[in-house]
């Protein structure tokens, strides 16, 4: 009934694969090596596609995965995701510029307000705030409030009490 020839052997592979299933948690990982299975064990393809909704093609293609390279092939490779707007050379540029006086560029601080407006202006790209958010911690930022002094170990305590917010006097 099934005319193609394996290089590893139908029973050989039929075995791998309800061994695969009875240990893996990758929920598509199941359904193809339970997929192969069926096919191993006479199924014809068109007939499990009917079943399972899937092509015949994706069946077949899954069949001759794991015969040529094992059943570990039919695992889900990491997905990339959306490729950014902005290019390595661009976030260079906005690196340095996050790295010199925000005054410089018209801004009081580095925010993801800020950064979104000073992307549009060099670039003419629109970000939004929470994508430039994300832009701040893949370049390495943290985001922090300023402050005029730091709360500790300034030098002349006499000033820095004059830029306490609930100073009494």
């Amino acid at each position: 009934m099934n005319s193609r020839k394996y290089n590893v052997g139908r029973e050989e592979l039929l075995r791998q694969g309800k061994e695969i299933m009875s240990s893996s948690n990758e929920s598509r990982y199941y359904f193809r090596v339970f997929t192969v299975n069926m096919v191993l064990s006479g199924l014809p393809p068109s007939q499990i596609c009917e079943m399972a909704g899937v092509t015949k093609q994706a069946i077949t293609g899954w069949v001759k995965l794991a015969d040529e390279q094992g059943f570990d092939a039919l695992k889900s490779k990491e997905r990339s995701g959306r490729p950014s707007k902005l290019t390595k050379e661009q976030k260079a540029s906005i690196d340095a510029a996050l790295n010199s006086d925000p005054n410089k560029y018209g801004f009081k601080v580095w925010d993801g307000p800020s950064l979104s407006k000073h992307i549009q202006k060099e670039f003419g790209l629109d970000i939004s705030v929470r994508q430039c958010q994300r832009l701040f911690h893949q370049l390495g930022y943290s985001l922090i409030r300023p402050q005029p002094y730091p709360s500790k170990g300034y030098e002349d305590s006499k000033e820095r009490e004059t830029f306490k917010k609930n100073e009494t006097k």
